[in-house]
């Protein structure tokens, strides 16, 4: 199938590492001129040499601190500098901290929450206005099943998925007569760094040595695995293509069946 990606600018955030770098692996597949952002130049020079050796083409880095206003501020600036226009915006950065409740420090709620919730929507608030002169664009949001299934060990993401869950639908009602479609994919665990620490992080705050807490979370597992990153990129990619020019203001779970409710 023809996505129609071939020449689109795109922005990733988080870019550098497991679901971000996937994206960026296929955008640029599929043609598009990508930009990735995040705050490792190491990882973000690794994921640029990767993905050169794979696909053939160039991918621009920024390294950037997004959890700040003026980093936000100055990576869409870079981004529309390099890039002239910006076709697709894909919110990725973010990886808040699970743990308990009652011993959690603030700090770690107003951090994880700057980076992931105030980060999605200052960054799309600095491009809406660019999207809007030139005549459309895309938000893809990628924001965890978390959203929707609360866990008492990982109150902090859970509380910001739901927010930007709001969030998604609401731009999308401000964009659409822009032209502007904004869309969320909400993962389920997912075979990243990111997900092997959260899980780290959650067997802690339950109690249990880490090989009991994943055998029992496992059970749950209703494919026997979780996601591979470039299932999650693939979807996100079909979001941001011209084959979901009708798509604007739903968040689609790609969890492989573990939600138990009916509005996914």
């Amino acid at each position: 199938m023809e996505l129609g990606l071939a020449g689109k600018t795109v922005l990733i955030t988080g870019g550098s590492k497991g679901i971000g770098r996937a994206t960026a692996h296929v955008m640029a597949a599929e043609g598009a001129r990508v930009l990735i952002c995040s705050r490792s130049q190491a990882a973000l020079d690794d994921a640029v040499s990767g993905i050169r050796k794979a696909t053939g083409q160039s991918v621009e880095a920024i390294s950037a601190d997004l959890s700040t206003l003026e980093g936000v501020q100055w990576t869409a600036a870079e981004a529309l500098r390099r890039l002239g226009r910006l076709d697709v915006l894909i919110n990725n950065a973010g990886a808040i901290k699970g743990g308990d409740f009652l011993t959690m420090p603030d700090e770690e709620w107003t951090s994880g929450w700057s980076l992931k919730l105030l980060g999605y929507i200052r960054m799309a608030r600095a491009v809406f206005p660019r999207m809007r002169e030139q005549g459309g664009g895309r938000i893809v949001n990628v924001v965890g099943m978390a959203a929707r299934n609360p866990a008492p060990t990982y109150m902090t993401g859970g509380a910001a998925n739901a927010a930007l869950i709001n969030f998604t639908k609401a731009l999308a009602d401000l964009g659409a007569p822009s032209n502007i479609l904004v869309t969320a994919v909400s993962p389920g665990p997912v075979q990243t760094e990111r997900w092997d620490n959260l899980q780290r992080q959650q067997a802690e705050a339950a109690g249990q040595d880490l090989q009991s807490y994943i055998k029992e979370q496992s059970r749950g597992l209703p494919l026997g695995r979780i996601a591979l990153p470039e299932e999650v990129a693939d979807l996100v990619c079909f979001l941001a293509s011209a084959r979901a020019s009708f798509l604007t203001g739903i968040a689609i779970t790609l969890d492989g069946g573990i939600s138990r409710g009916v509005y996914l």
